[in-house]
């Protein structure tokens, strides 16, 4: 890609407070392909809708826009590496277009700390600007270290794909996009039952015990079916596929250890980058065990070719 692409990445709350090498193995990929991310200077968290839309919308859609005004003057457009704030960016886009009560509401709300909203290039998710700007063919490409043999099963999450009329990207029922990229890999995905379950992590504020159950719930048909692996591009669906997978199969008597992958730590470890330079000693769930079966070799910190 041309060296003169540049982006805002805003990664949202949960990547820079407790998962900082989802943001190392983005950067490190972004950084192979010849996209530049610059800083967006100043933003705070979204904020997800969930919780907060429901008690004020027009502090929602304020605290979203000031959010969106720190890169509305570039002309690419914001990438996000969270899920939850990828669909609270585009609903708001939404709205503020839609609505002209609630667009003047915000902007009188941000003239009082001297912002301006203005409709930009927009904000686009990680992974489906890779689909769409960067492709599985030029991935494939630059694979040094193909992880054949690697069966994993792709989490997708709740906040990608919807709402599906504002995101229009993918079947939200059956989607498989995204899959191409982790085929691209040289990995295998397969199918699973239940496969659009929610994670379960955003109610384990109200009913934390079914939280778990419903994530050892997904995780366990993973496993059943053949899965090595777990896939997914969500840091919420990462703590509770990876934070909480030890508890799960100590509440529920069963193990799993399934290694838990944000999509760009897969292309970081084909693209030849080694699990320390990634950061993968930070999982809960030990990914070693897979990549020296994976690769045969003696420690997958260091396989051949790695950094």
């Amino acid at each position: 890609m041309s060296e003169n692409e540049s982006y805002p990445l805003y990664t949202g709350c949960l990547i820079r407070s407790r998962l900082p090498h989802l943001e190392k193995s983005a950067r490190m990929v972004f950084d192979r392909l010849g996209v530049k991310l610059s800083e967006l200077t100043g933003a705070t968290c979204c904020p997800e809708g969930v919780g907060f839309r429901g008690l004020d919308e027009e502090v929602w859609l304020t605290l979203a826009a000031r959010n969106l005004s720190l890169a509305d003057q570039s002309s690419r457009p914001m990438l996000t590496l969270c899920s939850g704030c990828y669909s609270t960016f585009r609903e708001c886009e939404h709205i503020l277009a839609e609505n002209k009560s609630l667009r003047e509401k915000v902007a009188r709300n941000l003239e009082n700390i001297n912002r301006q909203y203005s409709p930009g290039p927009g904000v686009e998710h990680f992974a489906r600007f890779l689909y769409e700007k960067v492709g599985a063919p030029a991935l494939t490409e630059l694979v040094s270290r193909p992880l054949r043999g690697l069966k994993t099963a792709f989490h997708q999450g709740c906040h990608f794909l919807r709402p599906s009329h504002l995101i229009d990207f993918d079947d939200p029922d059956h989607p498989t996009k995204l899959e191409e990229l982790i085929r691209a890999l040289g990995a295998e995905t397969i199918d699973y039952p239940r496969k659009m379950l929610c994670c379960g992590l955003t109610i384990a504020g109200v009913d934390p015990d079914l939280s778990l159950r419903m994530g050892f719930e997904k995780m366990k048909l993973m496993k059943d079916c053949g899965a090595q692996a777990v896939v997914l591009i969500c840091p919420a669906c990462m703590l509770q596929f990876d934070l909480n997978q030890r508890r799960m199969e100590q509440v529920f008597g069963r193990e799993l250890s399934l290694p838990v992958f944000y999509l760009t730590e897969l292309i970081g470890l084909a693209m030849g980058e080694s699990a320390d330079s990634l950061g993968l000693a930070l999982h809960r769930t030990d990914v070693r065990p897979l990549l020296d079966s994976l690769w045969n070799t003696e420690s997958a910190a260091e396989p051949p070719g790695g950094k």
